[in-house]
């Protein structure tokens, strides 16, 4: 009974026009099979039993609400129609990056030498579990930049695609999994999943169809490949199975949302306050303590910290539950009316990607589109702070084009 709801999202997804809206539903939808899977898998290891009904009615609720937001404002909105010659020839998009792109092509090798410059060592290769010590490392200043090696990845892909031969291609593949590497040094997984995600939407958009293919196939089972190695060497182990410890080795964070609703209501978490924890993540340090407000106190209110040790009293890392929980925790049902907008946003963004012309909206909003996705699982302090990062890149581009047009406008003698 607790799956009988799925049905009204299932016919939305049908009546959805944006494939890319369509990807994004699906994606929350599999989620629940994977966070209950996990559960089956974890009970067969560590015979402790979760029941899962009140969870999952919750959980499907929220993705009723959520479809609903997308069939909204795709219901309103014209889809553009494509040519058959635009299709064969594929997506032309206006180069308007100039020097930007350069930079960011190199910001991977920046941030890593930043990066060890400031740590000493690289907590991946260091051979024993890191997951205590990760959160607590100084990790100097470009470090908190990391997420352009998102935008980084997307751009090495784009070289890729449009390498004239075999051996460039070969070249720009080889820096591709050179910044994957590179942005999975401490061990963290945000920014290999969200380039991945990424980097599949830039190739549909530029191929210009929604197509699920044999590079699609790479794409899914090369990030869930990677995701897990990664869990099993922060772990310090690279030989020891998964499976054998842990059950599934994803959907941990579906299991602890499960969990939490099994054994608290909305508003009792302790601690928790998404509204400020949103808002500290994501205003710059400065204007909050120019406000009197500090930013590492409110960022602490978030779900991770809160929900850390409602379970374990020892536990020192964050507990992520994905936004349907940390909305309903938070606000309870009265969550419905921000998840109802999540999705209208979604939808929106959706429309944008597959209506933009230039080169840096497209990177910007492929980007966006996949951290998005990932808050089926995620947390929304990441999230906030991760779009922060990148406005603050966006505003910077827009100030450079706005100088070099008024310059440009400028009569020869004032040149």
């Amino acid at each position: 009974m607790s799956h009988s709801l799925l049905i009204i999202p299932i016919v939305i997804i049908f009546l959805l026009k944006n494939r890319y809206s369509k990807v994004f539903l699906l994606v929350w939808i599999a989620w629940l099979y994977v966070g209950e899977l996990k559960i089956l898998t974890y009970f067969a290891i560590n015979p402790y039993f979760i029941s899962m009904d009140e969870g999952c009615i919750v959980y499907n609720i929220y993705l009723i609400f959520l479809s609903i937001g997308m069939l909204l404002h795709d219901a309103n909105t014209q889809m553009p129609m494509v040519s058959e010659e635009d299709q064969i020839a594929g997506r032309l998009i206006y180069n308007d990056l100039g020097a930007f792109e350069y930079v960011l092509l190199a910001f991977p090798l920046i941030w890593i030498l930043d990066f060890v410059r400031n740590v000493g060592f690289i907590p991946i290769l260091s051979g024993h579990d890191v997951t205590d010590t990760m959160y607590g490392l100084s990790y100097g200043y470009v470090y908190n930049f990391g997420f352009f090696n998102c935008l980084s990845a997307v751009l090495l892909y784009d070289r890729f695609l449009k390498s004239p031969d075999k051996r460039r291609k070969t070249f720009w593949l080889a820096m591709l999994i050179v910044s994957i590497v590179i942005m999975s040094a401490d061990s963290k997984r945000l920014y290999l999943l969200v380039s991945l995600l990424a980097i599949f939407v830039y190739d549909k958009l530029m191929s210009g169809s929604m197509t699920i293919n044999s590079k699609t196939a790479v794409m899914v089972v090369s990030g869930i490949f990677l995701y897990v190695i990664l869990q099993n060497i922060r772990l310090g182990s690279t030989t020891e199975s998964p499976f054998a410890r842990d059950g599934l080795p994803l959907g941990a964070e579906f299991r602890e949302y499960i969990r939490a609703v099994n054994e608290f209501k909305p508003g009792e978490i302790p601690g928790y306050d998404l509204a400020a924890s949103t808002v500290g993540a994501f205003v710059n340090s400065f204007l909050l303590k120019i406000a009197g407000f500090d930013k590492s106190e409110l960022v602490h209110k978030d779900s991770a910290y809160s929900f850390m040790k409602l379970f374990d009293s020892e536990n020192t890392l964050g507990i992520r539950t994905g936004l349907t929980s940390e909305v309903y925790f938070a606000y309870g049902f009265y969550g419905l009316i921000i998840i109802t907008f999540f999705g209208w946003l979604i939808s929106h963004i959706s429309y944008r990607l597959v209506c933009v012309t230039q080169k840096s909206s497209l990177i910007f909003l492929s980007t966006i589109y996949g951290l998005l996705v990932l808050t089926a699982f995620g947390q929304s302090s990441v999230t906030v702070g991760c779009l922060s990062v990148l406005s603050y890149l966006y505003l910077l581009m827009a100030l450079v084009k706005r100088l070099s047009r008024q310059q440009d406008t400028l009569p020869p003698h004032l040149v």
